[in-house]
């Protein structure tokens, strides 16, 4: 779906985090058997719908792979597939580590490079980044500009979203389990809402609305009243540059896919995945009037006059 808008764009992505990861984020631990599967799983539905519903809308995105994952046969098939479809595979980091922004700076770019090199060996070799858990730090910054990187996906700024995280991570607490998730940087939440560039990297914040800096993510979009819904979609409407953020797992669900049980608590995982891909159908649809749809790295390369901050 590709209309001309007068410089005005739509970047979808998808980040393609295993079903492990959710259920590290509730507490419980995964053993690396059954994290491969639930790999191969996320890439074999999860991924797989979405090259689907992007093939039917038109839209070629971008989608944020884990370099570790890619050693399953299944999900680099996927993934290869994905490429020779005409969508971009960018790094998010080797093996997702939620505290990234924490290691030493040689860790930091262990975790870039690892990522970067597998990617290029699946794909091609990846122009830009998503941070696990949207946190980045000077280090990270500064190896993906070491790196020729053209640009990080990884800003979201909304109090409310990360309100909510901390809350989650909370009652993981109080069950006694420890969550994977991290505080990270709770100025985030009000940072810049539009492209800027940084060292030489141009910055493309996930979008939110305007004034309550509500993400137009996945997440809201399947799981949110319907008028709220709309909301989202007409704000994102307004802005000249739309970063849509979904994930692997909007197009999922505990019951029809089987996924474990623990994940009965987010709340969107329990909405069937064929309802869910019916709303992102429509949000995409409507965010696509009046505007191109492009990948992030095409983006990235329009947008190359942005003011350095």
């Amino acid at each position: 779906m590709t209309r001309e808008g007068e410089g005005r764009l739509l970047c979808v992505s998808v980040d393609i985090d295993s079903v492990a990861h959710y259920v590290a984020l509730y507490g419980e631990d995964v053993d690396d058997r059954a994290a491969r599967a639930l790999t191969a799983q996320t890439y074999s539905d999860g991924v797989r719908r979405f090259l689907e519903l992007f093939e039917e809308l038109g839209v070629a995105g971008t989608f944020f792979a884990v370099g570790r994952d890619l050693e399953v046969p299944a999900a680099a098939g996927v993934l290869r597939d994905a490429a020779g479809a005409g969508h971009e595979i960018a790094n998010h980091t080797w093996s997702h580590p939620y505290d990234l922004i924490h290691r030493s700076p040689e860790g930091i770019q262990e975790e870039i490079v690892r990522g970067h090199e597998i990617i290029a060996d699946v794909a091609a070799a990846p122009r830009g980044f998503r941070a696990p858990g949207y946190n980045t730090s000077d280090a990270v910054l500064e190896s993906l500009r070491d790196l020729g990187y053209r640009y990080d996906a990884s800003p979201l700024p909304s109090w409310p979203y990360l309100a909510v995280k901390y809350a989650v991570m909370a009652g993981v607490r109080l069950r006694g389990g420890r969550s994977a998730s991290i505080v990270g940087n709770p100025r985030m939440g009000i940072g810049r809402i539009d492209p800027w560039v940084d060292r030489g990297l141009l910055r493309i914040p996930c979008t939110v609305t305007r004034w309550t800096r509500l993400p137009v993510i996945g997440t809201s979009l399947v799981a949110l009243p319907s008028r709220l819904r709309a909301h989202l979609v007409r704000d994102a409407a307004g802005r000249a540059v739309i970063s849509l953020e979904l994930h692997a797992v909007d197009l999922m669900d505990v019951a029809g896919d089987r996924l474990p049980s623990i994940l009965a608590r987010q709340a969107d995982l329990a909405i069937p995945w064929q309802t869910k891909r019916a709303r992102l159908a429509a949000a995409i649809r409507g965010m696509c009037e009046a505007r191109e749809a492009v990948p992030l790295a095409a983006a990235a390369d329009r947008l190359q006059g942005c003011n350095p901050a």
